[in-house]
């Protein structure tokens, strides 16, 4: 990979060429240096420059290469940097006044606060008023809800810009009128953009958009006028029946809406909101049958989950510009599904969608029922927005579905279980490119369009984290960021926060801010390069059952696949009661102690460290054996971290940005008040 880039450079260099020496070796000859016969002799400033031109993992990989290489980048600020956004799923922001070894201190920084839940403030927001449609994106929290002069739609806008570590202060834009009753908007401040959904001039209408169309409205966040950028202000879809339910999302240049019909029919349409085009509707897109919900992947990708046979994941790519015969005869363009449990989607010639893949759920007893298959995921931001010295890249995220699963049998024993579902992005860009690689036409010369049917088996285990739902209804959305989940989940009368982060790298880069043994003289880059991108190994595990610590590789770790931050290492008196270090070659024998010993540890622990964070990395298969429900145990094995903090107030919600917890105490949907929201940053 690295030999295109330092040819390219050889190449725009004007002090030096490539020759052959008399041996027929290539020379690099530099004016100044003379020839260098090595190409790791080349000068630091020349590889730093080379270095550059790759990705954080390239890098990375070429620190276990040779030690002058090691050298380079460790002694490169800029290099350090690259690497640390990559291990973290960042991207850098615009250019501004912070140097680059400042931005890299900041983000080691906010590594550390992350690891340890450890705030540099706490600031209260004031947000007087109901809510009846929000967003928190960018750093930019928006609601609108009706005012005075408008008692019967929502026509009030409020946008605060919140306080972070460099912006100590934030700023508030309120706007009394926007123009238009409002239902749900979405925003992009780093394109100063918001569009809003039209509703009805009278609230207490039954619907949300009465038949007709349902319109969008394109603006600039800043000024309300038509956005600059928009060729139309409005965005329109006719429809027949009134529009009962309706959720939207901006990804760059798409405005996508899951809306439904009477009677509960889903609909998905997409806009390029800077064309003004209909990018994907009904005639180019018929939505599989029993659709739940709907999320994008990138600007060019979406899925929609289904609550039929087990519950699917239904992945699919569309081109984002049609063209205008598409556009114009879109009815022979309509595609089909054969009738058949498992449906087959079947892509017409002119059809600017293409179903990629369809990802199955465990597998179910014949007669259980899923009945919700919701999806949330953080929102997406076409650039870093000024003033950011880095935010999360759009593909670093994780998805959460939230799965219900019905016994229709009225005398059976237990009647409903919830899990909440935890999968990567990354995923799911997997099977695409899969797809893409294995285009084409077959032996008979007709063209391989459907697409990949992947059991559970075959994808669940590896890919996914399936946890008994036990933290509160959902009230409020943008709970989810990146990687990181942040849930409010009371416990025996405590108000606990539960953070979940399933950015997990087996790298000493990242561990050490979790937890670092004393004397660990580990090549820091070099073991990084080895694993960055790839799954941890399982990590030996702290056994709660009878205060055993597990350890293997020389490493000592606390809790059951998990590693304590240094604040719960020592006991009130200083030392260490964890009990006798055992070198175990399996950590996964530590299943085999009895759920009572377990719930005494937890116990203790809760006693030991009240109010205190605790970390767990968890990188143990979690096995689900629910025999009234599923045909046979599963496991599933995504890694991830998890926090808890009892917090000193009870939030009915809590949102989360790269730099930003944020609590909301007071339920303010239709009636109620927000009164303020609580700011860490």
């Amino acid at each position: 990979m690295l030999a295109p880039v330092l040819a390219q450079f050889v190449d725009s260099t004007d002090h030096s060429s490539l020759m052959l020496s008399k041996h027929g070796k290539a020379l690099l000859v530099n004016d100044k240096l003379g020839p260098v016969e090595r190409v790791v002799d080349l000068p630091p400033e020349l590889w730093t420059a080379v270095f550059l031109q790759t990705d954080g993992r390239t890098i990375l990989r070429c620190c276990a290469v040779c030690h002058r290489f090691n050298d380079i980048i460790e002694g490169s600020v800029e290099l350090q940097y690259r690497i640390e956004l990559t291990v973290d799923g960042m991207i850098d922001g615009p250019p501004s006044s912070l140097s680059i070894g400042e931005r890299l201190t900041r983000l080691r920084a906010l590594r550390r606060s992350w690891a340890t839940l450890q705030w540099t403030s706490k600031i209260t927001v004031p947000m007087p008023g109901p809510c009846h449609a929000y967003e928190l994106v960018g750093g930019v929290f928006c609601k609108i809800h009706h005012s005075a002069r408008h008692r019967y739609s929502s026509r009030h806008l409020t946008a605060a810009w919140l306080p972070s570590a460099l912006d100590t202060e934030g700023q508030m834009l309120v706007r009394d009128d926007v123009g238009l009753p409002t239902r749900d908007f979405a925003v992009d401040p780093s394109q100063d953009l918001i569009i809003y959904f039209r509703g009805n001039d009278i609230d207490a209408l039954p619907a949300l958009v009465a038949p007709g169309a349902v319109e969008l409205h394109v603006r600039a966040l800043s000024t309300n006028e038509v956005h600059p950028d928009a060729r139309s202000a409005t965005l329109r879809m006719p429809v027949l029946l009134p529009v009962t339910n309706a959720f939207m999302q901006i990804v760059d240049d798409i405005v996508g809406m899951l809306y439904f019909i009477e009677p509960e029919r889903p609909h998905i349409t997409l806009w390029n909101w800077k064309t003004g085009k209909v990018v994907v509707n009904q005639s180019t897109f018929h939505i599989p049958p029993n659709t739940w919900d709907f999320s994008f992947i990138s600007n060019r990708a979406f899925f929609v989950t289904t609550v039929q046979t087990y519950g699917t994941i239904d992945i699919f790519t569309f081109d984002g510009d049609p063209t205008e015969s598409d556009q114009s005869d879109s009815s022979s363009s309509a595609p089909s599904f054969e009738p058949s449990t498992t449906y087959r989607f079947i892509t017409q010639p002119k059809s600017n969608v293409t179903h990629v893949a369809s990802l199955h759920l465990p597998p179910t007893l014949p007669h259980i029922r899923v009945v919700n298959l919701s999806t949330h995921t953080g929102p997406f931001l076409a650039r870093p927005p000024s003033g950011r010295p880095f935010v999360a890249a759009n593909e670093e995220r994780t998805h959460v579905f939230s799965v219900q699963y019905v016994n229709p049998n009225p005398d059976a024993v237990r009647r409903q279980m919830r899990y909440c579902v935890f999968l990567k992005n990354s995923t799911l860009e997997k099977y695409i490119k899969k797809h893409q690689s294995r285009s084409g036409t077959g032996a008979g010369g007709e063209r391989l369009t459907g697409p990949l049917v992947v059991p559970w088996e075959a994808w669940g285990r590896e890919n996914t984290r399936f946890m008994v739902h036990h933290w509160n209804q959902f009230e409020w959305l943008r709970y989810v960021h990146g990687h990181r989940v942040v849930l409010p989940a009371p416990r025996n009368g405590r108000a606990m926060m539960y953070v979940l982060d399933f950015n997990v790298h087996d790298t000493v880069r990242q561990n050490q801010y979790y937890r670092v043994d004393d004397g660990d003289t580990t090549d820091t880059s070099k073991a990084d390069a080895i694993s960055i991108g790839a799954p941890p190994t399982p990590k030996p595990s702290r056994n709660p059952w009878n205060s055993i610590a597990i350890a293997t590789n020389g490493e000592l770790y606390r809790m059951p696949t998990v590693g304590h931050s240094e604040e719960e290492e020592l006991d009130n008196t200083g030392e260490d009661d964890d009990g006798p270090v055992v070198f175990a070659p399996d950590p996964l024998q530590i299943m085999s102690f009895s759920r009572q010993q377990f719930a005494m540890h937890q116990q203790r622990l809760r006693q030991r460290n009240t109010g205190s964070k605790r970390a767990s990395l968890v990188t143990e298969p979690s096995v689900e054996e629910y025999p009234l429900f599923f045909s046979a145990p599963f496991e599933t094995a995504l890694p991830y971290r998890e926090l808890q903090h009892e917090q000193e107030v009870e939030y009915s919600g809590i949102m989360v940005d790269e730099e930003r917890i944020v609590g909301l105490e007071y339920p303010a949907f239709l009636n109620g008040d927000m009164k303020d929201i609580h700011v860490f940053t």
